[in-house]
């Protein structure tokens, strides 16, 4: 096997790992809202004390959600970042299958079809990286990098305070699912540049430089995690936040890699691989009523298909 083939082999695993986890998340969320509820009252009647089953469910999301690092590693030993986030529309399939026979969400048939199109994308992407020629993250220009997330920030600051404004829940999901996207996307292209930084490839960093930047990976993975358990909490759908999430996922890296990086460039196959990826996206979020999903002044949501059970 290819040491590419290798990288996204990894990333499928991760991927189907990362997306299930992020169900659980939203399935045992409950747990910690009635743990921390936002008034501090004690369980009632009204607010029922989580049971184990709940409590171990959410527990195992979050370690397999923090998985993601450890296959991320694995990858990067042997082909760019982008390489194994590119494989990241193949897990949207179990998440589609998670949300609707475990959190009994309710999808429609153009989500599912959003998914194959999303999956058909990334395979796509797949081909076109088991093509290039072999290139490793060393040599990525770190002054390029520095500049890309920094304008980045600026952009996803931007879009969260115009998705807040528009109080729906759907366009709120939708936004918060691209910009947690983009920042777990930097824990692998981080983790990447650290261990080759100096040249070679290695499964741990051996520069002093290369450990600050491994190590400061782990700092926007635990702030996607947050971001996540957050905008759960305000009842956004996992149906609804992971497309968007791994559509971010897949892009960035390879636009970070198409500035920074020498030799790596975007071919006529990647850019046709990103736009059937975006059509999955869009087909996806094509609103199936009218109007948006309206917040409530305390953070819920008015959302009458919200599942009993979860919170609002």
């Amino acid at each position: 096997m290819s040491h590419h083939a290798l990288a996204m082999l990894y990333g499928i695993v991760g991927t189907a790992l990362f997306n299930i986890s992020k169900g659980m998340q939203r399935q045992g969320i409950e747990a910690v809202s009635a743990i921390f509820p936002a008034r501090r009252r004690p369980p009632g009647p009204d607010r029922p004390a989580p049971s184990p089953r709940i409590i171990t469910l959410y527990i195992t999301g979050f370690i397999l959600n923090n998985s993601l690092g450890f296959f991320a590693i694995l990858a990067n030993r042997h082909a760019p970042s982008s390489y194994f986030t590119s494989m990241f529309g193949v897990g949207i399939i179990a998440l589609m299958l998670y949300s609707g026979l475990i959190l009994k969400e309710p999808i429609q048939p153009r989500q599912y079809a959003g998914a194959a199109v999303l999956a058909l994308g990334t395979l796509i992407l797949g081909y076109d990286g088991i093509a290039r020629e072999d290139l490793t993250m060393a040599g990525i220009s770190l002054t390029a990098v520095g500049v890309m997330v920094g304008l980045s920030f600026l952009t996803a600051a931007l879009l969260l305070h115009w998705a807040h404004r528009t109080r729906s829940l759907l366009f709120l999901g939708m936004i918060y699912g691209l910009v947690i996207g983009f920042t777990a996307s930097l824990d692998p292209v981080l983790k990447g540049i650290g261990q080759t930084l100096g040249g070679g490839e290695r499964y741990l960093p051996r520069l002093s430089w290369g450990w600050v930047i491994f190590l400061l990976s782990f700092l926007f993975a635990t702030l996607s995690f947050l971001a996540s358990q957050w905008i759960f909490r305000r009842g956004v759908r996992a149906s609804v936040l992971i497309p968007s999430l791994n559509f971010s996922y897949i892009v960035y890296p390879l636009f970070i890699q198409a500035v920074a990086l020498p030799g790596f460039r975007l071919t006529a196959v990647t850019l046709s691989g990103l736009l059937i990826t975006f059509l999955g996206f869009v087909i996806m979020h094509i609103p199936g009523r009218p109007k948006g999903f309206p917040l409530r002044r305390n953070g819920g949501t008015s959302d009458a298909h919200t599942p009993p059970g979860q919170p609002g």
